[in-house]
């Protein structure tokens, strides 16, 4: 189904595959991340990539907390597919160097390509997009 943002989208999922082809993280899966009291981890977001997620894995099936994010159950984040940025760049374990210099770049791309879209960057938390309608 093709929406107004199909096209933005699009051009989101390659940035995100161009991490996964740089290895800019190698994810185990351990849901430390969502773990935001234990980690002292906040999770930003653009408003383009909170509606990807919203498409992609609907709303959050519990409010996010300043303990943990919305789409963990237990310590699997029922995200994956939809994941911001911010889950894709974290490192639970730092030895292989920090993601900073990745992430940067890559969240560049985003902003350029929601202005590109007529979508406003709004890069907050991600608890606060949902508290706001994800862009409603």
């Amino acid at each position: 189904m093709s929406t107004p943002l199909s096209h933005a989208f699009a051009e989101l999922e390659a940035v995100y595959r161009a991490l996964e082809d740089r290895d800019a993280g190698d994810c185990r899966a351990c849901g430390r991340c969502c773990w935001f009291e234990s980690t002292g981890h906040r999770l930003f977001a653009t408003k383009l990539e909170a509606l990807y997620l919203l498409e992609k894995c609907g709303p959050p099936p519990r409010p996010f907390t300043a303990r943990r994010c919305g789409y963990q159950h237990g310590r699997q984040c029922r995200a994956r597919q939809g994941r911001v940025l911010g889950c894709r760049t974290y490192l639970c374990d730092q030895a292989g160097g920090s993601p900073a210099e990745t992430h940067e770049r890559a969240l560049r791309e985003i902003k350029v390509m929601s202005l590109a879209h007529g979508v406003p960057i709004e890069y907050r938390e991600l608890a606060e997009h949902f508290r706001s309608g994800a862009g409603a």
